[in-house]
């Protein structure tokens, strides 16, 4: 089974991702030549843009499953998919093409790359984490092999303590105060570092958030690191790890779910005492001041 690796936005993937009631999706493109890449019901994966001024590498955030291919006028193209293509509304969508072809009244036709089954990962999948190449210039996307395709299904839905034992990073986790009151060398000390401590987790949940958000805040009090700092402060926020390693059952694996985003104040005050505060009792307690 052959995949392909399509290069998108991330406006487009936001929206069809916040939309799970859409049946069809329309992976629309300025090349009108037949799609013979795909055969019916085979993989189709979103390779995502990064947001402006944020450079490194992209992630593949999701996939679907290629229906067929048409060659429609944008008239058409609205009529048939509406907010399948992606936006809002019709005049979204002719302003898109509008840009795409660099003219004020395109009325051509388009490639339609229709797909059904949209789904989201769990995880982001960073391509050179599991070798498979996709230069960083190529503009619309490229055929995969099957074992490429293996390797992305396996990482975009793999739990996170299987990401992490791919990742095998476990020399670069450090130690903070949170891991005070796990004795030294005991096998509880060595799961907590493992399973939450890895940065790969707090990555994870980032690539998360934003896929929810299109930006990072604390979720305890709202703070934008960005906002507030400017581009030193992009892409910042401590992760927090809301379920202790204590209160875990052994085999018990780690969710993305179990890390909550939060500012460095909020962060040292959910770790003020023992058990720690919960993202909800550190809330009350902050609107509680706030409003005296």
């Amino acid at each position: 089974m052959k995949g392909y690796i399509g290069v998108t936005t991330r406006e487009w993937f936001m929206y069809l991702s916040n939309n799970e009631s859409l049946k069809e999706v329309n992976f629309w493109r300025k090349n009108t030549n037949n799609f013979k890449v795909l055969a019916h019901g085979e993989p189709f994966f979103f390779l995502v843009k990064n947001e402006k001024r944020v450079k490194g590498e992209r992630a593949v955030l999701g996939k679907a499953t290629y229906e067929r291919y048409e060659v429609l006028t944008v008239d058409e193209a609205w009529d048939n998919y509406r907010n399948s293509n992606g936006v809002e509304d019709k005049r979204s969508f002719v302003k898109k093409m509008n840009e795409m072809f660099d003219t004020d009244t395109y009325t051509g036709k388009i490639g339609c790359i229709i797909l059904k089954d949209f789904q989201v990962f769990d995880n982001p999948v960073y391509l050179s984490n599991i070798n498979v190449k996709f230069d960083n210039g190529t503009m619309s996307g490229r055929q995969i092999t099957d074992s490429e395709v293996t390797a992305i299904l396996e990482y975009g839905f793999s739990t996170v303590d299987d990401v992490i034992r791919k990742l095998n990073k476990v020399e670069s986790v450090g130690f903070t105060e949170d891991d005070e009151g796990f004795p030294e060398g005991k096998l509880i000390l060595k799961q907590h570092l493992v399973r939450e401590r890895n940065t790969e987790v707090i990555k994870l949940a980032k690539e998360r958030f934003m896929q929810r958000h299109d930006k990072l805040f604390c979720e305890v009090c709202g703070f934008d690191f960005k906002a507030h700092y400017g581009d030193i402060g992009e892409g910042y926020i401590e992760g927090h790890h809301t379920k202790p390693i204590s209160e875990m059952a052994e085999n018990e694996q780690t969710k993305v779910e179990d890390i909550a985003l939060v500012c460095a104040n909020c962060h040292r005050m959910l770790h003020r005492k023992r058990p720690w505060l919960s993202i909800t009792e550190i809330k009350r307690l902050l609107v509680s001041n706030l409003v005296k």
